[in-house]
């Protein structure tokens, strides 16, 4: 689920370029507005590219945040991924978005592994006394 002040932030970008794009419709026969124009869809552009990367970060993080934290309380100690799940723990707050999904591949990774790890030790037989 999308934050609430992520959700008032892309509404107020939203509205900003539907008003930029009123203001080109009304103006796109008027010869004398050509440089205005371009201006406006140049901010409306920009607009909707920082509204998409919001969201994106927004999202992308969540999903990292959680898998992260999946991770590291599954893992007893022993099990294999100790260090890759502490290296995406501590670099986690300084992530560029570009680096997330990358980020997001690994810890998809170590939760595969930490499924295969805690099912192989769920299914060996304890010794009984």
């Amino acid at each position: 689920m999308i934050s609430s002040d992520l959700t008032q932030s892309i509404k107020v970008s939203l509205k900003t370029a539907t008003g930029q794009l009123g203001y080109i419709l009304s103006k796109i026969d008027d010869e004398d507005q050509v440089e205005n124009i371009l201006l406006q869809l140049k901010a409306v552009q920009s607009t909707l590219t920082k509204t998409t990367y919001e969201l994106l970060d927004d999202t992308y993080r969540k999903a990292l945040a959680e898998r992260i934290s999946l991770a590291y309380q599954n893992c007893p100690g022993n099990c294999g991924n100790e260090e890759t799940i502490e290296k995406l723990r501590t670099l986690f707050p300084e992530l560029k978005l570009e680096e997330v999904p990358e980020k997001l591949r690994e810890a998809r990774t170590v939760e595969e592994e930490l499924k295969k790890f805690l099912s192989e030790r769920l299914d060996t037989p304890s010794p009984r006394d």
